[in-house]
């Protein structure tokens, strides 16, 4: 190979080419926003926040556009729960007692108030996802 009028051998081309995109590769990798984590408790037909057993439905604040994950449990025995936030369509699988799964979204960019609900218990289980900030 010739570079500037000079043979350069190609091995050690092909080695520096190699770790110019090992080092981009993780510079990506380092700037992957990772989402927020909010865990949900589903008990006594109502969401709680995990730490904080005794505030229902809790309102859930959140900038615009940021990227959440949702970990909801069930802690209701014999009643199946969900957790959706509509506006985004995202949602959990149906879960059945003791069973938990997650769901993990972008907040809407419009700061504002959106819903977050069950859908088999839409009257009782609902919350607000308020979108703050610029």
């Amino acid at each position: 190979m010739s570079i500037w009028g000079r043979r350069i051998p190609l091995g050690p081309v092909v080695i520096v080419a190699a770790v110019l995109v090992a080092v981009i590769g993780v510079a990506r990798v380092a700037t992957i926003e990772r989402p927020r984590e909010i865990t949900l408790v589903a008990r006594d037909m109502a969401f709680y926040l995990e730490a904080d057993a005794r505030s229902a439905n809790p309102a859930i604040e959140v900038k615009p556009g940021e990227t959440i994950r949702v970990v909801l449990k069930n802690r209701d025995r014999g009643i199946t729960h969900d957790f959706a936030v509509p506006a985004v369509e995202a949602a959990t699988d149906a879960l059945a007692w003791n069973q938990q799964d997650a769901v993990t979204f972008r907040a809407p960019e419009k700061p504002g108030s959106y819903e977050y609900v069950c859908r088999p218990h839409l009257l009782m289980m609902k919350g607000e996802l308020r979108v703050v900030g610029e």
